[in-house]
C-alpha cells in the first residue's frame, strides 16, 4: 500500500507541475532509502522539494481517493510543532534543532540532500561563467613591440635620432583595408578620374587634376595599397604631361602674338592658359612670353 501510495503522489506531484518525472523518481529513490518512518509528501515537504501546502492537499486528495483515512503500517513521526505541548522531549529537542539549522545558509546535506547539491552545483556554474567572461573582457591583442635603435658613439646623439625614427616608421606596419574599404576607394577613384576626363575636355583641367590630388590626399596619400596608389598617380601623372602640352603650344602661340603686338590676342591667350593650366601658369606665360 505503502507502495502504490508513494508512486501516486509523485503521480499527482507531476500533474500539479511541482516535479519532472526525473526528479520525481530521484525523490522517491531518496526517500526509501532514508525516509522510513514518515510520509512520503511529509519527508519531501522537510527536504524542501516541495511546497508544504501543496503536499498536504496532494496527502488529502489521495485519502479522499482511497475513500477513508488510511493507516500506514509504519511508525509515524509527528510533524514538528503538530502536537503543541503534548509532544514528546524528543520531538522538541527536533524543533529546537530544526529553528537553528533554519537561521544559516539554507543548505543542510543530512535534512537536504538533493535540493543542497542542485544549489551547490548551480553555484558552481554560474561562478565558472563568471570568470569566463571576465576572461573574455580583459583578453586584449598584445602589441608588437618597436624596436629601438642604440647609438655607441660618442658624437652620434643626432644621426641616432634620426636613425631611431626611421626604423620605428619602417616597423609600422601598412594600413590594412577590409573588401567593402577597398571597393569603395576603388569607386571614388574612378570617379575623380572620369571627373578629371570630362573637365580635359571641356579646357578646364586643372579643376579635375586638383579633384584628382585632393581625393589621393583623402584616401590616405602614400598610405594607399599599392594598386590604387599606382592607378592615381599614373593620372595625375598623364594629366600634368598633357597640361605640360598644352601650354608649350599656347605659349608659342602667345609669342607670336606678341611679336604681332595683338593686345587682344594676347589677353586671349593667357585667359586660355589659365582656364588650360591654371593660375601659375599663367603667371609663368607672363614673364616667359614677354
Amino acid at each position: 500500500m505503502a507502495t502504490s501510495r508513494d508512486e501516486l503522489f509523485c503521480k499527482l506531484a507531476i500533474r500539479q507541475g511541482a516535479w519532472t518525472q526525473e526528479e520525481a523518481v530521484l525523490f522517491l529513490q531518496h526517500y526509501r532509502l532514508d525516509g522510513q518512518g514518515q510520509r512520503f509528501g511529509e519527508w519531501a515537504a522537510q527536504q524542501g522539494a516541495i511546497d508544504a501546502n501543496l503536499a498536504a492537499r496532494i496527502e488529502n486528495a489521495i485519502n479522499q481517493r482511497v475513500e477513508g483515512h488510511v493507516q500506514d503500517n509504519r511508525k509515524r513521526v509527528p510533524a514538528v510543532g503538530a502536537q503543541g505541548s503534548t509532544a514528546s522531549p524528543g520531538a522538541k529537542r527536533t524543533t529546537r534543532r530544526l529553528r537553528r539549522g533554519g537561521a544559516g545558509s539554507g543548505l543542510d546535506f543530512n535534512r537536504h540532500p538533493v535540493q543542497s547539491t542542485i544549489y551547490v552545483a548551480c553555484g558552481v556554474i554560474a561562478i565558472g561563467l563568471l570568470f569566463y567572461i571576465v576572461f573574455l573582457f580583459q583578453k586584449q591583442d598584445v602589441p608588437t613591440p618597436v624596436p629601438q635603435v642604440a647609438d655607441s658613439s660618442e658624437n652620434g646623439t643626432a644621426n641616432s635620432g634620426s636613425s631611431a625614427t626611421t626604423t620605428s616608421q619602417a616597423a609600422q606596419q601598412a594600413p590594412t583595408f577590409s573588401s567593402e574599404e577597398l571597393k569603395a576607394m576603388s569607386n571614388r577613384i574612378q570617379m575623380s578620374i572620369t571627373d578629371a576626363r570630362s573637365y580635359l575636355r571641356d579646357g578646364k583641367t586643372p579643376i579635375g587634376l586638383k579633384g584628382l590630388m585632393r581625393v589621393r590626399e583623402e584616401l590616405g596619400g602614400d598610405g594607399l595599397p599599392e594598386e590604387l596608389l599606382g592607378k592615381i598617380d599614373a593620372e595625375i601623372a598623364e594629366l600634368s604631361t598633357i597640361v605640360a602640352e598644352i601650354y608649350a603650344e599656347l605659349l608659342e602661340e602667345l609669342m607670336e602674338a606678341r611679336a604681332a603686338k595683338n593686345a587682344e590676342d594676347i589677353q586671349d591667350l593667357l585667359s586660355e592658359i589659365e582656364s588650360s593650366c591654371g593660375t601659375a601658369f599663367r603667371a609663368r606665360a607672363e614673364k616667359e612670353g614677354s
